[in-house]
């Protein structure tokens, strides 16, 4: 095949093979415009698309002495346009999958966050009002609630009379009552243990 200064692309290739710049150039004229197409016909970015068929010849250029022929360096200049189109978009994915990640940053997702801030605050300070309770009240609210046994259980096991217990659990939601700070939340949840 006859190029311009009458060399053929075999004499190209020579020249590329021993670094000289106008064997670079050749090739980069008749495959740089392909191989952006190429990319872009996978990243659907133009910018990204000419910086992988760039990079594509770079990587190009250091091997240079690996290849012994003109297929075999179009053969590399596709395969690494290729993957490098596809490892571009895996990392677009993951950039994409840390900025919703990080969406809690966001007015919206600073709101989730302090909501979840005053539910742990709210359990706070029922965890604290529970520990001030009068002993026995304190005891019987903590087997109705953490541990789950039923009025009969806690009366057998503290010898106590299950008019008893009924009467200390009262009591221990109305002290709780009393002692917290009541939003919404807390006397939704009291209110929903009597």
């Amino acid at each position: 095949m006859q190029r311009h200064y009458g060399y053929t692309e075999s004499k190209y290739f020579r020249f590329f093979k021993c670094g000289e710049e106008i064997g670079f150039n050749f090739f980069f004229r008749e495959y740089y415009a392909a191989l952006c197409r190429y990319s872009f016909q996978f990243t659907k970015n133009s910018e990204a698309a000419e910086e992988i068929a760039g990079e594509a010849f770079s990587k190009l250029w250091e091997r240079r002495i690996n290849f012994e022929n003109t297929p075999s360096l179009k053969s590399f200049l596709y395969t690494v346009t290729r993957n490098s189109s596809l490892n571009w978009i895996r990392q677009q994915k993951r950039d994409l999958q840390r900025a919703k990640g990080l969406a809690y940053l966001t007015e919206e997702g600073e709101n989730v966050i302090m909501q979840k801030i005053i539910e742990a605050e709210n359990y706070r300070e029922i965890y604290l009002a529970i520990n001030i309770l009068p002993p026995k009240c304190k005891q019987i609210f903590q087997m109705i609630f953490l541990e789950g046994k039923d009025y009969q259980q806690i009366a057998d096991e503290l010898h106590l009379s299950v008019n008893n217990i009924r009467v200390q659990k009262a009591r221990a939601i109305s002290l709780l009552k009393q002692r917290l700070a009541l939003s919404f939340f807390v006397s939704t949840l009291l209110n929903y243990l009597s």
